[in-house]
C-alpha cells in the first residue's frame, strides 16, 4: 500500500521523517512518529520508560535502560520512501546546479546591446503593417458588403 505525502512528515512536529535526525519510530499501538518527538513525550514511571500515543492513547512501555531508538522499531515502510525521496531531492539539487552553471555561461556570453533599438524599430513595423491591413481589410469589406 502506498503512502500519502502526508504519512511523510511526523504528526505532531510536522517535519519530514528523515534516516538521521527525524527517524520514523513504530509504537505498539502501530503509530508512528519521529523519534525526538518520542523522546520528549516520553515519561519515567516505575522503572519503564512510558510514551503515551498523541492519537489513540495507548501506551507503549519499554525498559529504561534501554533508549527510544533501541526500544522502538523503525518503520519500515517510510524508511524506505525516505531513500527513494532523498534520492530524487539530490538529483533535482543536482540538475538545478547543471542548469544554473549552463544559464550563467550562456547570459554572460550574450550580448544585449541594441536590443532596445531593435524592439523599437520592429514595434514601429508592427504598427505600420497592422495599420496597411486595417486599410486592406476595409476595401475587402467593402467589396464583400452591400446592401440587401
Amino acid at each position: 500500500m502506498g503512502l500519502m505525502s502526508e504519512d511523510m512528515n511526523c504528526c505532531v512536529c510536522f517535519q519530514p521523517y528523515s534516516r538521521r535526525e527525524n527517524i520514523p519510530r513504530v509504537l505498539h499501538c502501530e503509530h508512528t512518529f519521529c523519534g525526538p518527538c518520542l523522546e520528549t513525550i516520553s515519561r519515567l514511571q516505575s522503572g519503564l520508560l512510558t510514551v503515551c500515543c498523541p492519537l489513540c492513547r495507548w501506551i507503549t512501555c519499554s525498559l529504561a535502560s534501554l533508549p527510544i531508538a533501541g526500544s522502538l522499531f523503525v518503520n519500515t515502510e517510510i524508511w524506505d520512501q525516505i531513500a527513494g525521496r532523498q534520492q530524487e531531492e539530490e538529483e533535482k539539487e543536482a540538475w538545478i546546479g547543471d542548469n544554473r552553471q549552463t544559464q550563467t555561461s550562456t547570459h554572460s556570453s550574450l550580448d544585449h546591446s541594441g536590443v532596445r533599438i531593435k524592439l523599437q524599430s520592429f514595434w514601429r513595423r508592427m504598427r505600420h503593417n497592422g495599420q496597411r491591413r486595417l486599410k486592406e481589410g476595409k476595401k475587402l469589406r467593402s467589396w464583400l458588403c452591400f446592401d440587401r
